[in-house]
Formats: C-alpha cells, sequence, structure tokens
C-alpha cells in the first residue's frame, strides 16, 4: 500500500501537478490519521472488554467469598444464641442455688467457649492490589468498600478486644479455680456448693451473657449487610449478561 502510494506521487511530481499532488498528499495523510484512530479505537475496545472481563470474574469470586462468610457467621451465630441460653439456665441454677445435676457439667463446659469470627477476603485483596477502579459502579464499589474495611474489621475488633480479653483474665482463672476438666469435654465443678457462694464467677457468667448476646447481634447485622451486597453482586452479573 505504501509503494502504491509512492508510485502516484512520483507519477504526479514528474508529470508536474502540484495541486493534484498536494491534494492527494492531504487525502494520504487524512487516511493514515483514520487508520490510527481506527486502530486506537480498537485497542481501546480490546483493553475495555479485558478490563470488563476481569471486573466480572473478581465479581464472581467476591460474591463466593461473601457466601462462605455468610454460613461462617450463621454458624457462630447459632453457636452462640445456643452458647446464650446456656449461660442462663447456669444463672437459674446458681442464682436460686438450684441442687447440683450431672448434665451441669455439659453446660459449664460449653459457657467457657469465647467465640471466634473467620472471614474470607481474598477477593478484595485482590481488587485492592489491582485497583478499586476496576468496580466501575460508584454504589457498588462504596458498598464492597464499607463491608471489608468497615462493618467486618469492626466486628472482629470487638469480638477480639472484648470477648477474648473477658475470657482469658476473668473466665480462665475462674474455671481453673472451680472445675476439672473431664475426658470427655465436659467441666464437673470441685466444690458445687463453693461454686454456689462465689458472686464473682455469677457477675463473670452475667457478664458474658450479654457480651455473647452483643456479638451475636452485631453478627446478624454482618450478614444482613453481607446478603445485601451479594444481591447487589448479583444483579450487576445479571445486567452484564444481558448486555452481551
Amino acid at each position: 500500500m505504501i509503494n502504491f502510494f509512492r508510485k502516484i506521487r512520483k507519477k504526479m511530481a514528474d508529470d508536474n501537478k502540484p495541486i493534484k499532488y498536494l491534494r492527494y498528499a492531504i487525502g494520504e495523510i487524512i487516511l493514515v490519521v483514520i487508520g490510527i484512530l481506527i486502530a486506537l479505537q480498537i485497542n481501546t475496545w480490546n483493553e475495555n472488554r479485558r478490563s470488563n472481563k476481569r471486573e466480572k470474574n473478581l465479581l464472581i469470586e467476591l460474591k463466593a467469598n461473601l457466601l462462605t462468610n455468610v454460613n461462617n457467621l450463621n454458624s457462630d451465630i447459632d453457636r452462640q444464641e445456643k452458647s446464650a441460653r446456656i449461660l442462663h439456665v447456669l444463672l437459674d441454677y446458681l442464682d436460686h442455688q438450684k441442687p447440683y445435676i450431672d448434665s451441669l457439667d455439659y453446660y459449664f463446659a460449653e459457657a467457657d467457649i469465647a467465640p471466634d469470627v473467620v472471614l474470607t477476603s481474598s477477593a478484595f485483596e485482590t481488587l485492592k492490589s489491582t485497583g478499586l477502579d476496576l468496580i466501575k459502579k460508584d454504589g457498588l464499589r462504596k458498598e464492597i468498600l464499607n463491608l471489608f474495611e468497615v462493618t467486618y474489621p469492626t466486628l472482629m475488633q470487638n469480638t477480639k478486644r472484648i470477648e477474648d480479653q473477658v475470657w482469658s483474665t476473668a473466665s480462665v482463672p475462674m474455671y481453673q479455680k472451680h472445675f476439672r476438666r473431664e475426658i470427655n469435654g465436659q467441666a464437673r465443678p470441685i466444690d458445687y456448693d463453693a461454686l454456689l457462694q462465689d458472686k464473682e464467677f455469677t457477675n463473670m457468667l452475667s457478664f458474658r451473657v450479654s457480651l455473647r448476646e452483643a456479638s451475636t447481634s452485631d453478627k446478624i447485622q454482618a450478614v444482613n449487610e453481607t446478603q445485601k451486597l451479594i444481591e447487589f453482586i448479583e444483579n450487576e452479573l445479571i445486567k452484564r449478561k444481558a448486555n452481551n
């Protein structure tokens, strides 16, 4: 193509037709510019297509992480609600000086369990390393940031800072004082009558009930926010599919 244009220019120059040559030269320049613009447009289209594909794959991975988090949180909620009920049973026995029964060994062991938080965030870490602007929809990007950088860290911080500190500094010493751990995992009181008189132990259980219920409430809120984001992502993926 270039050689073809060169031959035409040479012929016009040899024929001493400068005006025609100038017109042709301008036309050739315009064609080159148009070719460059088309190439740039194709490159931009390909880059956008690759970016959209990366965004879609990341949203799919993010949704999978969020579903895992919902399952983990719901499991924690069930365990904590069960634990709170057990704590209330124990407080009823201790406050009303009820006689000892063997089933209390299981309740005392369950009451000593500290809640935990296990959340998956691999997709979000990938998003941060790739660039948050990969998520083009502002509202979606805002919801993702709020969940992973506000809701989840606050939940984990409160769980570790409050419940774990109470467990290690108050619960563990009292359990070592009043209980003998059995092979089957149960906790048998060393002296049940002495335990009934220990108001510090009863107050510790009462405090743990309030912490357990507060933690459960925080996790329920986290589940609701996570499910809201899952729905947001699902709707966005459906729109992408419809537009393709």
